[in-house]
């Protein structure tokens, strides 16, 4: 991967700089608007109402900048990317061997130009976008709440755990998946290709019936594994989703007699909630990061294993020239 990080590093660390700028945004508007519920709205003083108003208008405004050129520059570095990728497997597989292609077979080799190339592309799109805005926003979260309140803070402690646990679980359990629903996306492929290049001799002996019960074979193993993976993978979101709601639940009760005893105001019950829903968002999406990246994962090893194949066409050479 070096040649594509020497190439695009400019662009993604650009494109991760406007990131971190919309997550700075994002991470600063429920300490403000705590603000503006204990200091403006209990003192009715509209003046200090309307400037931080003002203040929060003008960080959305920022933030909304830093995500249109997080946007632009995260597309065209992943496309430019994807595009030199494909170029290069597809050079490769020019310069095989019959022996090599009969190894890896012409129709997992288009899978891998193909729908490989693209999972990588999508992996590396994300990462510019939400896969890095994710972590940062959720430990970001997890500070500014522990400034707001420790003692509602210990709740954040508790269930992290058990978030990350369950993360960990996910990926271990779907990257295998993942890995067999590729290769049956090959199967697929090859069925194609066989019926393809073998058209006029299905025509001439009448094979339509027996064509298309091995394409339908095929495909419904590619929709069982496909599915048995989604649900495999899907099984953890309703955990995480409960956990979380469980915190915030415990954050209000919790927080609710805190304001009754009055060691705390109401804008930073208000702005502690605001920040574990964004803890919530930022957890589902670092799942679907982890999703994201077992497949990417399956994919780039496939894709790897082709540009890192030794050809023994060139070993020939190399054997003929030194004689």
């Amino acid at each position: 991967m070096k040649k594509y990080i020497h190439k695009y590093w400019k662009g993604f660390c650009l494109a991760i700089f406007c990131l971190a700028v919309e997550a700075m945004c994002d991470l600063m508007q429920p300490t403000i608007m705590s603000k503006i519920v204990d200091i403006g709205v209990a003192n009715k003083n509209m003046d200090y109402i309307v400037k931080h108003g003002f203040i929060m208008l003008t960080i959305t405004g920022l933030g909304a900048l830093g995500a249109s050129g997080r946007n632009i520059l995260s597309g065209s570095v992943s496309q430019k990317f994807s595009k030199d990728l494909r170029e290069d497997l597809f050079k490769r597989i020019q310069s095989f061997s019959f022996n090599s292609i009969d190894k890896f077979k012409s129709s997992s080799l288009i899978t891998r130009l193909t729908n490989d190339v693209t999972q990588v592309q999508n992996f590396v799109n994300g990462l510019m976008r939400i896969f890095v805005k994710a972590p940062i926003v959720c430990i970001g979260s997890i500070i500014m709440a522990s400034k707001l309140n420790l003692h509602l803070a210990v709740i954040l402690f508790i269930i992290i755990p058990i978030i990350v646990l369950l993360i960990f679980l996910n990926m271990k359990i779907g990257y295998p998946y993942f890995m067999k629903v590729q290769v049956s996306l090959d199967k697929i492929n090859s069925v194609m290709r066989e019926y393809l290049s073998g058209v006029r001799v299905v025509k001439a002996f009448n094979r339509f019936n027996y064509e298309s019960e091995k394409f339908k074979i095929a495909n419904e193993n590619l929709g069982k594994l496909t599915t048995t993976a989604m649900r495999i993978m899907s099984l953890f979101s309703p955990g995480r989703n409960l956990i979380i709601n469980i915190g915030i639940i415990c954050v209000l009760w919790i927080g609710g007699k805190y304001v009754e005893a009055g060691s705390i105001q109401v804008g930073q019950i208000i702005a502690f909630t605001n920040y574990m829903t964004q803890i919530l968002f930022s957890i589902m999406m670092i799942s679907a990061i982890f999703n994201v990246f077992a497949r990417s994962k399956a994919s780039a090893v496939r894709i790897f294993e082709v540009l890192d194949e030794e050809d023994d066409i060139e070993l020939n050479e190399v054997s003929v020239n030194f004689m």
